[in-house]
């Protein structure tokens, strides 16, 4: 009868020990993942798809921020991991937008994942389309690529690596004796 016992104990530990398996498998890795490799000049950033669960406060909109040289192009590769059991498709785009209002769209396709398979993007953003720069200032223009309920933010400040407008000359006021 202790024999039985024992041995019940331990099948219950091991049942145990593959339910907690199995949770961190499915809480930790199973579900969509979004990765997103920007490369401006020489440079390439890495957006992982843990960063945009960084949120604080919770629920708050996350923006990631890069810098690039006007007259630069900066690509852009975007890949959509699914990481569950069931095929998955979505309308994945990209478009560009300064002060709220939309500029032009950068992409836009419907893009259709087997399951535990992934899906990659690229397109390029060039300043050739975002009109003329103001010398010795920057522009700051969001990417928002979105893809079912998901959006991600990026902007990218263009700084203008020209000549800086010189301040009028300041003529000092004489001071009555």
């Amino acid at each position: 009868m202790t024999t039985k016992r024992k041995n019940l104990f331990l099948y219950l530990a091991l049942a145990c020990f593959i339910g907690l398996i199995a949770i961190f498998f499915v809480d930790g890795y199973l579900g969509i993942y979004d990765t997103t490799y920007i490369t401006a000049g020489e440079q390439e950033q890495v957006i992982e798809p843990d960063y945009w669960l960084q949120q604080y406060p919770p629920g708050a909109e996350m923006t990631y921020y890069i810098g690039a040289q006007w007259g630069q192009k900066v690509f852009f590769r975007y890949e959509i991991d699914n990481h569950r059991f069931s095929s998955y498709s979505t309308l994945v785009q990209a478009s560009v937008w300064q002060e709220n209002e939309k500029v032009f769209d950068l992409f836009s396709e419907q893009k259709s994942m087997g399951p535990f398979d992934k899906a990659t993007m690229e397109w390029t953003l060039s300043t050739e389309d975002l009109g003329q720069p103001v010398p010795g200032t920057s522009s700051q223009y969001t990417v928002r690529i979105t893809y079912g309920e998901v959006a991600r933010k990026i902007v990218v400040d263009f700084y203008y690596p020209g000549e800086y407008p010189v301040p009028p000359e300041v003529v000092p006021v004489p001071t009555p004796e």
